[in-house]
């Protein structure tokens, strides 16, 4: 069995090799580098329907729920009884109208939902919160997002050649952090691979709406949240929590468990399936939120010796850089296809990656955050790029939380495994290392593995060991495949989901995009 799974690795490292010896060339396109974020042209997804009469509703056609939670009742005389709730993209059909508009209940059956056991059953519902049906699947996206995983890197690709003429190509890259959770032998709370759509926006989010675990970042309501100066710690301290937080045994010991765990802007993504798959910011400020991203990879002393103890990444979330996800909420319009993946990474082709990149470049975003639109959604959760703020008379004084300049990669770095000498200047031994670099050090077919000029044959190893490169540190032989960063494609890659660390999620009837396979370039 050893023996056919290295043999299939090595057909499939073969078949990606000899793609990445492919040549291309981007043609002229607008290039969002030059710092024209103002008006960025991507196209959002038409956006579904919601109902305000009982007249817009077609009987016997599939619309759904387009609150992300909805609730369902039984009618017993003349009163409606709670049952539970559905969730966004739950497919129903209304089958009776049940009287006028002065009566908000309408009949409906379950086609499908999360919830398989109210399938094929009937319920009444309220018709605000319901919408024609619309998943974005099929939606022809301009950009679109990729979160590898395996190396915590996020990126955001340009489809430059919608006839699939020339390959996409890299406009945004950072870091962020995936979920894991202590504790949990069933890796419920890692990050899920598959393929997302991110639905919309929603400013300072927080659980539960009202009580959770994670009040918002910002609320007027609320005590004041700490400062740029404050301590990463201060974010747990009772006194900047709005409400009592009271466990299952009801004992309330503090006002809530931290202050602003989903940051300035949070994109709730669909489908989820209720496991908290969304990508958003984090507790801290500017540049300091960035050092809370690395402190819960543990990648500082302090999140090290932390993390020994208990986790501090999210339950499933994808978490960045409050900068990095206000840039996002501006680039990325609903219907953006979100696609999480758990693979190594490779360029297409490295002299054309330096050919069509200005390898080390940066850009930059400047942005004033608001406290406008608190847990207010799509056009009210409003942006905050500084000309879209200022053109609308935001940037009051007594409006303004901060301003700021967001500095960001423009080119694809590559998070590799390369061997690393023991001992400056000597080649005598080595260890393996995880590093970022603009360099593709894998081995290419009739290549020999020379660690001294950098170059390793990955799949000659038993595991990667290296956690940075590999967070959920699944065997290595599961590895199937590549991501080409350079390019934002995939070659003969599957997700592995052999390794029980790895769940899908996302979409069940589509795994990814056809843009997104190498193949069909």
């Amino acid at each position: 069995m050893a023996t056919k799974h290295v043999a299939a690795a090595l057909t499939l490292f073969t078949l990606a090799s000899a793609q990445a010896r492919t040549a291309y060339d981007f043609p002229a396109h607008k290039d969002v580098s030059e710092n024209n974020y103002s008006n960025h042209g991507f196209r959002e997804a038409p956006q579904p329907m919601r109902f305000t009469s009982k007249s817009q509703i077609p009987l016997n056609e599939t619309i759904m729920p387009h609150d992300r939670y909805h609730r369902i009742f039984n009618k017993v005389g003349d009163e409606y009884k709670y049952v539970t709730m559905i969730a966004r993209l739950d497919r129903i059909k209304a089958i009776d109208l049940n009287g006028g508009d002065d009566n908000e209940y309408i009949k409906v059956k379950i086609e499908s939902s999360v919830d398989s056991s109210l399938n094929g059953r009937t319920f009444y519902t309220r018709i605000h919160g319901l919408s024609t049906y619309g998943d974005f699947k099929e939606f022809d996206a301009d950009v679109y997002m990729v979160q590898n995983i395996a190396t915590e890197k996020l990126r955001v690709y340009q489809r430059i050649c919608k006839d699939n003429s020339c390959p996409p190509k890299m406009i945004f890259e950072t870091d962020f952090v995936s979920g894991e959770k202590k504790g949990d032998p069933e890796f419920k709370k890692n990050t899920h691979v598959g393929n997302y759509r991110i639905f919309e926006w929603e400013k300072f989010y927080q659980d539960r709406g009202w009580g959770g675990h994670y009040p918002s970042w910002y609320d007027p309501n609320f005590p004041e949240q700490p400062g740029p100066d404050d301590k990463w710690n201060d974010w747990f301290d009772e006194e900047v929590m709005p409400w009592e937080f009271c466990e299952s045994d009801g004992k309330c010991s503090k006002k809530g468990m931290m202050r602003g765990a989903f940051g300035w802007y949070t994109a709730l993504v669909e489908p989820h399936y209720g496991t908290g798959q969304w990508t958003h910011g984090t507790i801290g400020w500017g540049e300091d939120s960035m050092e809370n991203i690395y402190r819960a990879k543990g990648e500082t002393a302090g999140g090290f010796l932390a993390n020994l103890i208990t986790s501090l990444r999210s339950s499933g979330c994808s978490r960045v850089s409050n900068p990095s996800v206000a840039f996002l909420r501006h680039l990325l319009p609903p219907g953006t296809p979100l696609i999480k993946i758990y693979a190594l990474e490779a360029y297409q082709d490295q002299a054309s990656m330096e050919r069509n990149y200005r390898v080390g470049e940066k850009s930059t975003w400047e942005y004033i955050l608001t406290k406008d639109g608190v847990r207010e959604v799509g056009k009210l959760a409003t942006n905050a790029e500084k000309n879209y703020v200022q053109e609308r008379g935001l940037d009051t004084p007594d409006n303004v939380l901060m301003e700021g300049v967001y500095e960001f990669n423009t080119f694809p770095s590559i998070v590799q495994h390369q061997p690393k000498p023991l001992k400056r200047g000597g080649y005598s031994s080595w260890r393996e290392g995880c590093v970022e670099d603009a360099v593709d050090n894998y081995t290419k077919p009739g290549q020999k593995e020379d660690k001294k000029a950098g170059f390793i044959d990955i799949e000659r190893q038993d595991k990667i060991r290296s956690k940075k490169c590999n967070v959920y540190e699944i065997p290595g032989e599961l590895f199937k495949g590549r991501f080409y960063v350079d390019t934002g494609l995939i070659d003969g890659y599957e997700h592995p989901t052999q390794a029980p660390q790895v769940i899908k999620g996302g979409f069940r009837s589509q795994k990814w995009p056809e843009f997104f396979e190498a193949k069909n370039y």
